[in-house]
């Protein structure tokens, strides 16, 4: 069925090309015929136009001659005419004659004018060479006007002169006598020359023929000359009657006389019985359009023979083509489908123009707005009727009206006149309205431009509080971090290039954790907007303020200018120095928030620039440096500037916090235990576990010396954990009777699994709870209360007996001896040590020692060194006593033998 389906389809194209060969062949034969016969017509009409404008001038001629003859005629019927010597002489008297005479001028083309009597004798001749004697009667003109009764001009057939032998044409009018009859005739003769300028004056072409005929037919002239035709009639039956009786016309004539076909324009004249005629063969009028025929056809031929050739082609393509027609079958579906496709998108597309949210205009390559949308009418407010055809200069002028100010990198009338770039980045542009509206251009590939307007305002916004939050403190509303951070960069870039020198300046609050603690955030978030303002407020312009995190603020402080705007270069150290005490000053003021007072300190590091460096990360650091030896060194509420020393006591730090790492991982510390004997008895009653580091280049090193790194860093729970575990080890191996004290750090105590961790290290040893005593300072005391006091009560109902270590070395509250369940507090070493020479020290030890034994709990004086100090503190009431008079802290080995001797240390030697 494909191939009948594919034959059947060969065969209609093959008969549709034929059909279309046919119908360009009538086409052409149409177009050549109607050619034909359009030149046909054109020669027609011109020669019509020319036959007219003959004809008017020939009336305008005959006129001027026939009205010479009527004056003659008329003076002739005056003076009878007669074959006498009177008349002669009446009509050639002087006066008479000469006006005669002068008449006759009046016609310069008129040779000469006789008179004939009613017998054709010539009575009067006005050319001197004439006989007058001449005879007329025989003439057939003579004798057409005797026997005519109407008064008309008569034309004579082309005759010659007998006077000068040139070719003549005789004009002559009837003259009647007084009773009407016959009485002779007027005569003009006008030469045939005369009519030969006419002919040659009107320019015919070689291929025209021009006559002169009487209305009935009777040629007279004939040009180009042609004896042969003069004298011959049309015969009756002929158009060129037809044409005459018409008042004129053309007509297509077989050839009357030569068999010739002409086409031929006859003009009757209006007055006269003349008829002014042109003809011209028919195969001079489509000589040229035989040769445009000749061509068109030429052209057909060629056309055709194109077609048939590629008729021919078609046919070896259609065979190729036929065994692939069902893959075209479906591709013309897949198409229809495409298309289909399409008009839905572009339905969608209009749709979606018309309800976008962004305003849409489009320009062709003369800057002539072609398409735009409702949106970008409304973005500026333009009205209806502005639409295509405005241009784009005309739109940027509208725009310019309400345009109140370029949010953008490039000048205000270069964004208006050339209002979008074909970069990625959309100039924006706020209106008078508050709108921002961004403007995106981009390139056509015909040369125009399009561009999208939309309105960003709320975009614009978000990014503007974004940008506030990148670059300043959302709570202060002072600069963050990173704005801090590129001031410093700026002022160190100026400074290289001969700036003033610089401050930087670390301010933290001291107390401000205590406000938050006690009443919230929302009071301490207050109290830091309060502190902006008063930092800002003891600034001056120039210098810049930021809050880098907590409670912690930092300042640049800038070197002044002068009046002028010149830099002033005043001691930077001495600038920075007022500065410090200003702040300290400032912030120290009570705060009132929401009726209540709350005071706060400050601590502030210094670091100057260039004498401390002027690399940004470097001067954060050194002032930070300088605030922590404020607070350390200076009891806080105080300033430092930055030392040399501190950087090499922080790269001591960090080189022992690496220390430190790795000897924990090198299970590199030891335990040293050191004895606490019963004061009565004088026997050790328990050990307390003290930590050593054995470090590869420093030698054993005592806890004070890298505990507080473990602390900072974390360490201190993994130590911690091992100094717990170990120690409960150990102490399995002494008598029952005696304890092991171990100390806890604020750092484990604030773990979650702290209760966990002991709970391991008694199983894993089979240490008797009872047996283990756990040591805290009073640090624990102040962090996170309820929480500590319930841990304390866990691990004391465990039977582990809780010991407050440094009593009277912090702010120890005698609240807390209430609150926490202590069973015993250890009096530090430093009021023992004075108690002999020191009374306040000796004050303190009594009080602590009465104190604790109204409370139940079991006092322990540390540092006793000599018996003297021992009998005081016995005599103060402490119970238990601690220091080298007892003996120093020892190895397990040691101290397992020192226990298993079982000797009273009470009176051992301070050597011991």
């Amino acid at each position: 069925m494909a191939r009948i389906a594919g034959s059947l389809h060969h065969r209609a194209v093959f008969v549709s090309a034929l059909l279309v060969c046919v119908l360009a062949t009538l086409a052409v034969g149409l177009s050549v015929w109607q050619s034909r016969s359009d030149a046909i017509a054109e020669a027609v009409r011109s020669d019509r136009d020319t036959v007219a404008f003959l004809a008017g001038q020939l009336d305008h001629v005959v006129s001027e001659v026939d009205n010479v003859i009527k004056d003659y005629r008329d003076l002739a019927e005056i003076f009878t005419i007669t074959a006498n010597d009177g008349f002669q002489r009446q009509f050639t008297a002087g006066s008479l004659r000469d006006w005669m005479t002068a008449k006759l001028q009046q016609v310069r083309f008129a040779h000469h004018l006789s008179i004939a009597d009613a017998a054709g004798t010539v009575v009067m001749s006005t050319y001197p060479g004439v006989n007058p004697q001449l005879d007329l009667a025989d003439g057939d003109q003579f004798g057409d006007l005797r026997s005519s009764v109407d008064d008309r001009l008569s034309i004579s057939l082309p005759q010659r002169s007998q006077a000068t032998g040139e070719p003549i044409l005789i004009f002559a009018r009837r003259v009647n006598g007084p009773n009407g009859a016959f009485a002779g005739v007027v005569l003009l003769s006008v030469p045939i020359a005369h009519f030969d300028r006419m002919y040659n004056g009107a320019g015919f072409r070689r291929d025209r023929a021009f006559a002169l005929a009487r209305r009935d037919g009777t040629v007279l002239l004939r040009y180009p000359v042609d004896a042969r035709r003069t004298g011959l009639k049309f015969p009756p039956h002929w158009p060129w009657h037809a044409m005459v009786a018409a008042g004129g016309g053309s007509y297509r004539s077989p050839g009357v006389f030569d068999g010739v076909v002409r086409w031929a324009s006859v003009q009757p004249l209006a007055i006269h019985p003349i008829v002014v005629a042109i003809s011209v063969p028919e195969e001079s009028v489509l000589e040229k359009w035989r040769e445009r025929s000749a061509y068109a056809a030429f052209g057909a031929v060629l056309l055709l023979g194109c077609l048939l050739t590629l008729l021919v082609i078609l046919a070896r393509q259609l065979r190729h083509l036929g065994a692939s027609r069902a893959q075209l079958a479906a591709q013309s579906d897949s198409l229809a489908s495409s298309n289909a496709r399409l008009l839905d998108t572009n339905s969608q597309f209009a749709a979606t123009l018309a309800s976008m949210s962004q305003g849409l205009c489009m320009f062709d390559r003369a800057g002539v707005l072609r398409v735009c949308n409702d949106e970008f009418r409304r973005l500026y407010g333009l009205a209806p009727e502005v639409g295509p055809g405005a241009t784009r200069d005309d739109l940027a002028i509208m725009r310019a009206r309400r345009l109140k100010r370029v949010i953008a990198r490039r000048d205000p009338l270069e964004e208006l006149f050339e209002p979008a770039r074909g970069d990625d980045a959309p100039e924006l542009v706020e209106l008078d309205n508050g709108r921002v509206i961004a403007v995106t251009g981009s390139p056509m590939a015909d040369g125009g431009w399009l561009e999208t307007h939309e309105d960003v305002t709320d975009r614009h916004t978000y990014e503007e509080q974004i940008e506030f939050l990148a670059r300043c403190d959302p709570l202060t509303g002072v600069a963050n971090r990173t704005s801090f951070v590129d001031r410093l960069q700026a002022a160190r870039l100026a400074l290289r290039k001969g700036g003033g020198a610089f401050a930087v300046l670390m301010v933290d609050l001291d107390r401000f954790k205590d406000v938050n603690d006690s009443v919230g955030h929302t009071i301490g978030d207050l109290v830091l907007q309060q502190t902006a303002e008063r930092l800002a407020g003891a600034l001056r312009p120039g210098d810049l303020l930021a809050r880098l995190g907590g409670d912690e603020f930092a300042i640049i402080r800038a070197t002044p200018r002068g009046a002028d705007g010149d830099t002033v270069r005043p001691d930077m150290r001495d600038d920075a120095l007022v500065l410090a005490g200003r702040i300290v000053d400032i912030v120290g003021e009570p705060y009132e928030v929401e009726g209540e007072s709350h005071v706060v300190t400050t601590s502030v590091g210094i670091a100057l620039a260039p004498v401390d460096g002027d690399e940004p990360v470097d001067l954060l650091k050194k002032a930070d440096l300088a605030l922590y030896r404020a607070k350390t060194h200076g009891g806080r509420n105080g300033f430092a500037f930055y030392d040399p020393s501190m950087t090499e006591e922080v790269e001591a730090r960090h080189r022992l916090e690496n220390d430190l790492r790795q000897a924990i991982a090198e299970d590199a510390f030891r335990l040293h235990y050191q004895p606490i004997v019963d004061v009565a008895s004088g026997r050790v009653c328990a050990v307390e576990a003290l930590i050593r580091w054995e470090h590869p280049t420093r030698g054993l090193l005592a806890p004070q010396e890298f505990i507080a790194v473990a602390e900072q860093t974390g360490l201190i729970a993994r130590l911690g954990d091992w100094v717990l575990h170990a120690a409960c080890a150990e102490a399995v191996r002494w008598p029952r009777h005696v304890k092991v004290a171990v100390n806890i750090s604020p750092v484990q105590f604030r773990r979650a699994d702290l209760l966990d961790t002991v709970m391991r290290a008694l199983r894993a040893a089979g240490l008797p709870s009872e047996r283990l005593e756990i040591e805290i300072t009073e640090s624990v005391l102040l962090e996170n209360e309820e929480r500590n006091v319930s841990v304390l009560h866990q691990l004391k109902s465990l039977g582990i007996a809780i010991a407050l270590d440094d009593f009277g070395t912090g702010y120890s509250s005698l609240g807390y001896l209430t609150t926490f369940p202590f069973s015993k507090i250890k009096i530090d070493q430093r009021f023992t040590r004075d108690v002999l020479t020191r009374s306040d020290c000796a004050a303190i030890v009594c009080s602590a020692a009465a104190l604790g034994l109204s409370l139940g709990m079991v006092v322990v004086a540390e540092g006793v060194e000599t018996r003297e100090q021992l009998e005081v503190v016995r005599i103060t009431g402490v119970s238990q006593a601690q220091g080298y008079l007892f003996g120093a802290p020892v190895p397990p080995d040691e101290i397992a033998l020192m226990l298993a001797m079982d000797v009273p240390r009470a009176s051992a030697s301070a050597e011991a």
